[in-house]
């Protein structure tokens, strides 16, 4: 086992708190926590859809290039192993100049990946001969294994106990070039984590993009390369194993033609079928204990939806069937490819069986209804009504929110509703215990809300409009408020903030109105300036006024007589500081 960091971490620098990870995860193996994401190792099945989905991009792939490329420079014997989903992503580079450009940047060599995955089509054929009547699961997804292996490890048994392409190659690679390190380039995020487990047989995984970032390093480009007859695939082509990347390829590897049309009929010892996506997965998995089946059944699983061709890994974002129709047409070449058979020569006296004893699944959580309960309550959820299960957190609902919030996997801060009526609550609070009037005007020119102190500025018939509608919610501010035309100019010009003194009846008011929501919400505060501590407070800040505008100006005057003004700023902070005392 490899000492390598995990594969997938996030740069907590880089995460803002959306939650999107924990929406997105198929298993929920995140944990908030700091306001951060983090992954739960234990828990991630490695399909890297977080990578593809992150908006901050905090979601980050382990960097193996600078070790491949100090590899590299000590001249070491490393071997690519091209996954079969690269002539879907680079669909414009020849095979020959690929290599070519490999070899530029010091690779021994190209093998392509797909010459293990016939090798694995075979071996589970055999092994499939050899059960019982029932259900059996791929395991060429290093992906699926993993979320089978720790979310339904009761069907465990099901998955054939066989290597993966990418172990299977790089086990006939280091029999041919005893050697070499190989090095696995491809478009999944789990491969990484494959080749830790097996890191005394694939040294590295890269994905295609990391692989281009090494191309950059080294300031090769494929367009500028020169292939030679040299430049070909060792130690020989491909043929069927193309097709893996894509659904149903791994299938097609294991059947012949003749055997196609007899696939779905009751009377064929084995029936195949292949599904692509967790959810599909998922939903399978957890209700083949009710297949009714009269013979076996085999599933070709993979957790990237549309096969490895849109695995996380990838370049471009060409759609399913512009990828399969050129995975498909890599079989038809111009120069014959080597046979089947001539391909699993290469593999004689190589065991590719294998286990999944290494992968446990996580420890299974009780949650008792009182703890939840409590969980619930803490987010001021006290009865089933108040459940919205609106997934804004990013579970599935409460009580699944709830669960993470008892093991720690979550904050109550994510409960979209639980923030708003905290927000609210302070709001209100605030609302209320200003000193001054505080009036919130919408785009109707309609009041949303008021504080008491507004309504009694406003007189008799505010009081009154109170007693009956508290806080004079929807009335019009139009009838009510005698200086609405500055909330009506603040909303029609979008002005940030304008403030005018007003007398209204005996009073003098100074009115401030800002934007809350541009053209939607606009906030009016209102001082009666004949009020001791408004007057206080007024030439407080019209003396700081009076210094912002000034002591540029009176700086200037003294640096052009030779003078400091340290004198003038300080006897207008004295004016300031003494109405401060005052006030304490």
């Amino acid at each position: 086992m490899s000492n390598r960091l995990e594969p997938l971490y996030t740069e907590k620098n880089n995460c803002q708190d959306c939650y999107k990870c924990i929406k997105e995860c198929p298993v929920k193996s995140i944990k908030i926590e700091n306001t951060s994401a983090s992954i739960r190792y234990e828990y991630c099945t490695y399909c890297g859809h977080c990578l593809t989905i992150c908006p901050a991009n905090a979601k980050k792939l382990r960097d193996d290039t600078q070790e491949i490329i100090t590899a590299l420079q000590n001249k070491e014997q490393l071997i690519i192993s091209l996954a079969p989903s690269y002539i879907s992503e680079f669909p414009n580079v020849n095979e020959d100049s690929f290599i070519a450009a490999a070899k530029e940047m010091g690779f021994y060599g190209v093998s392509e990946t797909a010459l293990g995955a016939e090798k694995v089509s075979k071996a589970t054929k055999e092994w499939l001969k050899q059960q019982p009547q029932g259900i059996y699961i791929s395991s060429c997804c290093t992906a699926a294994v993993h979320f089978i292996c720790k979310y339904y490890p009761e069907k465990k048994h099901l998955l054939a106990p066989i290597d993966t392409p990418m172990v299977a190659h790089a086990k006939m690679l280091k029999k041919h070039y005893p050697n070499c390190k190989v090095v696995f380039v491809g478009p999944c995020v789990a491969k990484k984590k494959e080749s830790d487990m097996n890191d005394s047989i694939v040294d590295y995984a890269l994905t295609y993009k990391e692989f281009v970032e090494m191309m950059d390093w080294f300031g090769v480009d494929f367009d500028f390369t020169n292939p030679t007859e040299d430049d070909v695939f060792i130690p020989q082509r491909a043929n069927k194993g193309r097709l893996f990347p894509v659904d149903g390829g791994m299938i097609a590897n294991m059947i012949k033609s003749e055997e196609v049309a007899s696939i779905n009929n009751n009377n064929s010892p084995i029936s195949y079928m292949t599904f692509s996506g967790v959810k599909n997965i998922k939903e399978i998995i957890e209700d083949a204990d009710r297949f009714e089946i009269s013979n076996k059944l085999f599933l070709e699983l993979m957790i990237c939806e549309g096969g490895c061709i849109k695995g996380p890994g990838t370049l471009n974002d060409k759609s399913v069937a512009s990828k399969r129709i050129k995975v498909f047409s890599s079989l038809k070449k111009e120069h014959p490819l080597p046979t089947v058979e001539e391909n699993l020569s290469l593999f004689d006296g190589i065991d590719v069986s294998t286990s999944f004893d290494s992968i446990a699944a996580p420890p299974v959580i009780e949650y008792p209804d009182a703890k939840i309960e409590e969980a619930l309550q803490s987010v001021n959820k006290f009865s089933k009504q108040a459940e919205l299960n609106c997934s804004g957190c990013g579970y599935d609902n409460c009580r699944e929110f709830a669960k993470a919030l008892i093991d720690g996997r979550a904050e109550s801060s994510m409960c979209i509703s639980f923030m708003r009526s905290v927000a609210f609550s302070k709001t209100n609070i605030l609302l209320r215990k200003i000193p001054y009037g505080v009036v919130i005007v919408d785009e109707n020119m309609q009041i949303v809300d008021s504080n008491e102190k507004f309504i009694n500025i406003l007189g008799e018939e505010a009081q009154f409009i109170h007693e009956n509608v508290p806080n004079l919610v929807g009335a019009d501010a139009r009838k009510l408020i005698p200086f609405s035309y500055l909330f009506e100019k603040v909303l029609k010009n979008g002005t940030d903030q304008i403030e005018q003194d007003v007398r209204y009846n005996d009073k003098y008011l100074n009115v401030s109105v800002m934007t809350v929501q541009s053209g939607k919400t606009v906030c009016g505060i209102v001082q009666n300036m004949h009020e001791p501590e408004v007057r206080k407070d007024l030439v407080i800040n019209r003396t700081r006024e009076v210094i912002l505008r000034n002591l540029k100006v009176v700086q200037q005057i003294a640096f052009l007589l030779g003078e400091n003004a340290s004198f003038t700023e300080t006897m207008l902070n004295s004016i300031v500081e003494s109405h401060d005392e005052i006030k304490k």
